[in-house]
């Protein structure tokens, strides 16, 4: 298994080496207020950046945009950061007071904060590990974050929601009441709500910054294909305890695969998680030491993997795959046949096949619906745990596909 997790990790890595975020077409505001139309490395942030990446042509130099030089950026309809200079609380687990309360330790930090919603109020977040933050400002305000803290006192929850109290006193809806205000939980989808129900009230634009819906996508393929395979056994047949090796050689054959894709929304839709039923099969004679030996393998496999996708238009794709095979399978009346020095002629013992464990890795091309992929496998021993021996049973396959199920999943 081991081997299996060294494979898996080394096929991530070389995708990563690859798979590079793309620079898309936005823009940054300078500190001395100047506009500069540029293309920005979406590297799609899980915590706020301190510095970002960009070109100011899409085959240019990339430069480094950074606190100190830039006041805002963004790709239209995916993000924009401001920079802002706010009071921050970064305590996770913050001390109980002598009243059973809670209190703000608050510094001053100069932080790109991601815009949320624009409108007549503007909804700001800030992530950092566990740290999550959002902040607020309105036309004729500054920035200031929106204060709630939590921790356990022994068994019991103690929070601070003065976020509430923030709401309620500088940002009340006209229909709001102090219930519906304590309804409103310290969440980026709650806050997105208030907050549009707040600017719309005041009859201004409202703006929400992210576009992008965020759901995935789920696909279904028919993946046929013929494959190139090969057995070798190598297993005690006398008393020596020496191991006699069979060929079995390479023969061609055909399998069928039922491919399950979950496109997840991540790196612009790059990454596909998969899991694929395949059914596959051998057969095959060749010489032994002391007689004819054979082989009838028909098996379902049950392979799991990821994917990842270099789009190279609108419709054509370039894929990589990595897959684990955990070694379960549906073995279908498959053994392997063999005569020893004691076998009675005409006679052969016969050993039922258990799979092992084993990696694969391929690529090929998507356009539109269809598909076409060259697979390699490693070595897959069909006497897996057995003293007898082992048989090791490898192949290339290619496949050509056809997707029959898109769906988006909300």
């Amino acid at each position: 298994m081991r081997t299996l997790t060294t494979f898996l990790v080394l096929f991530l890595f070389a995708i990563a080496s690859f798979g590079q975020m793309e620079f898309e077409k936005g823009y940054l505001i300078t500190k001395d207020h100047q506009r500069i139309e540029c293309f920005i490395k979406n590297q799609e942030w899980k915590d706020n950046p301190e510095e970002f990446s960009y070109k100011l042509t899409k085959s240019g130099v990339t430069q480094k945009g950074k606190l100190g030089s830039v006041q805002e950026f963004s790709i239209p309809g995916s993000f924009k950061f401001v920079n802002a200079d706010v009071k921050i609380d970064r305590q996770l687990k913050p001390t109980i007071g002598l009243k059973n309360e809670l209190t703000p330790v608050w510094s001053q930090e100069r932080l790109f904060l991601k815009v949320l919603q624009e409108g007549k109020a503007k909804l700001y977040s800030y992530d950092n590990n566990k740290l999550k933050r959002f902040f607020y400002s309105l036309s004729d305000t500054s920035i200031n974050q929106l204060v709630y803290l939590e921790t356990l006192n022994g068994f019991t929850l103690i929070k601070n929601t003065s976020y509430q109290q923030q709401l309620w006193g500088n940002l009340k809806a006209p229909n709001a009441t102090m219930n519906s205000i304590k309804e409103i939980n310290y969440t980026q989808k709650d806050l997105e709500s208030y907050f549009k129900t707040y600017n719309e009230s005041f009859g201004g634009p409202v703006q929400e910054i992210n576009k992008e819906k965020r759901g995935s996508y789920f696909n279904l393929k028919f993946a046929p294909g013929i494959n190139s395979s090969s057995v070798t056994t190598s297993m005690v047949v006398d008393a020596t305890n020496l191991k006699s090796k069979v060929d079995f050689g390479s023969k061609t054959g055909f399998q069928a695969g039922l491919e399950a894709e979950l496109i997840v929304p991540i790196n612009k839709y790059h990454w596909g998680i998969l899991f694929e039923p395949t059914y596959l099969s051998y057969s095959g004679e060749a010489q032994g030491k002391y007689g004819l030996s054979s082989i009838s393998y028909k098996a379902v496999e049950f392979p799991i993997g990821l994917r990842y996708y270099f789009p190279i238009n609108e419709n054509t794709k370039i894929f990589l795959n990595g897959f684990v095979n955990p070694g379960f399978a549906i073995n279908l009346n498959s053994n392997i046949g063999y005569f020893e020095y004691f076998s009675i002629p005409n006679d052969p013992k016969t050993v039922n096949i258990k799979t092992s464990a084993n990696a694969a890795l391929g690529g090929g091309i998507e356009f539109n619906r269809f598909s076409l992929e060259a697979r390699y496998y490693t070595n897959n021993n069909l006497l897996n745990g057995q003293s007898i021996g082992n048989a090791d049973y490898s192949r290339f396959t290619l496949a050509l596909g056809y997707k029959f199920l898109k769906t988006r999943l909300k």
